[in-house]
């Protein structure tokens, strides 16, 4: 006999889902929904931690390279200053102050009013420079007062304990001749002439040896 089933499929019995496979089925699709969930929350979070990361390492990258080059910049400044310095220190021992020169020679010549010792003056200074290694040559003319040649010499000893003939190499020795101006009192003098010869302030270079002469060549004659 015949049997027709005239229920809609969901309502059959024999083609109902077992409610283990849905529930299988359904555990196992929260389970992948909840691992999809995790992974992307620790993916994401990690992600936004390596960004935060990467820029704050790109500022501290960007800032020391600022710094660098500020720096570098010190640094060539730092070698143009000392070589601007060496340069300026190079000037001034290759040049000497005269002025200072004059000053000590006055102190000298006024020997602070002690006449007794020397009464100097001189008619004029001469100043001849070595344009090469910086010496000098300086010829003052002068007289002491008085008809003993002890004067000059006296002067002639506090020209030597002066700061400035630290750089003297050679100096004339004490001499002079006797003078008489009846215009003057008292009019015995004796009159000199002083020459100093500084030291070089450069260094001249030293001085290239000769070429040995080279043997000439036999003529191959015994």
């Amino acid at each position: 006999m015949i049997r027709i089933n005239l229920l809609p499929a969901e309502y059959r019995r024999g083609n109902r889902i077992p409610p283990k496979v849905l529930a299988a089925t359904f555990g196992s699709a929260l389970a992948v929904a909840a691992s999809i969930g995790w992974f992307g929350v620790v993916y994401f979070g990690e992600l936004g931690d390596l960004e935060r990361h990467d820029t704050a390492v790109t500022a501290e990258l960007t800032q020391k390279k600022t710094k660098a080059s500020y720096y570098d910049k010190l640094e060539v400044n730092r070698v143009d200053y000392a070589m601007r310095v060496q340069t300026i220190q190079d000037i001034g021992k290759s040049r000497r102050v005269w002025s200072k020169f004059m000053d000590e020679v006055v102190d000298v010549v006024n020997n602070s009013g002690d006449s007794e010792r020397h009464l100097a003056w001189f008619e004029g200074v001469t100043v001849k420079t070595d344009k090469k290694n910086r010496a000098a040559t300086v010829t003052l003319p002068g007289a002491v007062q008085g008809a003993e040649m002890s004067k000059v010499a006296n002067l002639h000893e506090d020209i030597q304990r002066t700061p400035f003939y630290a750089d003297v190499a050679t100096k004339t020795a004490p001499g002079g001749k006797y003078a008489e101006d009846k215009d003057r009192v008292p009019p015995d003098s004796f009159e000199f002439q002083l020459q100093m010869q500084f030291k070089p302030m450069v260094a001249e270079p030293p001085k290239k040896k000769p070429a040995a002469n080279p043997k000439p060549a036999g003529n191959g004659n015994k």
